[in-house]
């Protein structure tokens, strides 16, 4: 991403082309890997995971290194599909230089070969091996290595600390490492609910007609289904392989004489139709998510909430001086606004956790009102003087209205105050 981000004046302006580039880079990886394996309609597969919600179409949007795990995955779909276990034990190392998870390929594998086993494809053991010891090998060869390692063990904590919930845990994380209730994931994801029903309906109906290779996909669409109910983020390799699976088996399908079922409409006046119903389904559902996402932008939040607050202390504060901040999903905001100070929290809490967890503690009880801010403490743990937050966030903390917590700026999206 960096010759993108050199060019114009801005870093943002070329880090977003970048991620459309990497965007359309996963959609186009879909569409040939589907119509290498002879699924018939690629192009209406493809466009399948952009209408499964607006939360995925989020995830694909942002500048972040997921996007392209997202690409190396549906490659390593088609290696497990040609059972190359030379090829993925190469993909394996190249994921472990690209994303901080590299064991999502041998996570996909070990369901796809189970799958495939069970449908009589034979126990390719070789494509798991690969894909486990290229990813090994890759974060131990890493410039970053033992690091890359410890990263490993973190992001194992984060999942822990999410499945086990915020009271249990102590920390809070964010919001799609929590699975969601029953009825908001239908809310959010309709049809991953409904075709993840359909996939297991139609293969239990027609588990014969289907390709062993079909079914791997299948089982590790089913597992990612699992993983995407503990912890939504998982969402992008759902909706990629729940397509490639659905694709599949309608090729698996129709190349069968007598495997579908006499009631199913295949005349053209039938498949026009169920197209502009989808078509219109699929309108009225973005324009409903569109609606929230207007609503959610334009009456909760401003364009950033620390502009003022940030030439407060251009004209105030030393370069490098540190400011407190008690909320870790404010940094993006800090960092454009005021990018001479150095903050706390820029990262989820786990990485504090596991490097410093007594300030990390510390901070946290604060932010969750657990134990009231301790001024003198904070200014004496952190080397800081002065806290910030968002106006809206300020008036829970009732100790910032009495020494040793005084008010030196406030507009009506930030506050500052002054430790003394």
């Amino acid at each position: 991403m960096a010759p993108f981000a050199a060019v114009g004046d801005q870093p943002i302006a070329g880090a977003r082309v970048f991620g459309v580039l990497l965007a359309l880079v996963v959609v186009a990886s879909l569409y040939l890997l589907l119509r290498a394996h002879g699924v018939p309609w690629p192009t209406w597969f493809a466009a399948l995971p952009l209408a499964t919600g607006g939360l995925f179409l989020a995830r694909l949007g942002m500048i972040r290194s997921h996007v392209l795990s997202m690409a190396l995955l549906l490659l390593g779909v088609h290696l497990l599909l040609g059972r190359r276990w030379r090829a993925l034990l190469l993909l394996g190392i190249a994921y472990a230089w690209s994303y901080t998870v590299p064991f999502v390929l041998l996570l996909t594998a070990m369901p796809f070969v189970l799958g495939r086993w069970l449908g009589r494809g034979g126990l390719d053991w070789r494509s798991v091996a690969a894909s486990g010891m290229g990813a090994a090998a890759g974060l131990v060869v890493h410039p970053y290595s033992p690091l890359t390692l410890e990263t490993v063990f973190t992001y194992v904590q984060i999942f822990q600390s999410g499945l086990a919930g915020t009271e249990r845990s102590g920390f809070e994380l964010g919001n799609e490492i929590y699975p969601y209730a029953p009825a908001v994931f239908f809310d959010i994801y309709p049809l991953i609910v409904i075709l993840v029903r359909l996939l297991v309906l139609v293969l239990a109906l027609r588990w014969r007609n289907v390709s062993a290779e079909t079914k791997g996909v299948a089982a590790a669409t089913l597992f990612w289904a699992g993983m995407t109910v503990a912890a939504p983020r998982f969402v992008e390799y759902l909706a990629l392989l729940l397509a490639v699976a659905a694709g599949m088996v309608a090729r698996d399908l129709m190349a069968m004489p007598g495997a579908l079922p006499r009631w199913v409409p295949l005349g053209r006046r039938w498949i026009v139709a169920g197209a502009i119903a989808a078509i219109g389904l699929l309108a009225g559902f973005h324009a409903r998510a569109l609606g929230h996402y207007r609503v959610y932008q334009t009456e909760f939040a401003p364009a950033r909430f620390f502009d003022g607050a940030g030439a407060w202390m251009v004209n105030n504060l030393e370069p490098g001086e540190k400011v407190i901040n008690l909320f870790w999903d404010d940094f993006p905001d800090l960092f454009y606004s005021a990018p001479r100070q150095h903050f706390l929290w820029g990262l989820d809490p786990i990485y504090s956790v596991r490097f410093d967890p007594a300030r990390a503690r510390l901070l946290e009880q604060g932010r969750r009102r657990l134990a009231p801010l301790a001024g003198l403490r904070l200014r004496a743990v952190f080397g800081s003087r002065h806290l910030v937050l968002r106006a809206s966030r300020a008036g829970a903390f009732l100790e910032l209205k009495r020494a040793p917590f005084r008010e030196v700026y406030r507009d009506s999206a930030a506050v500052v105050y002054r430790i003394e």
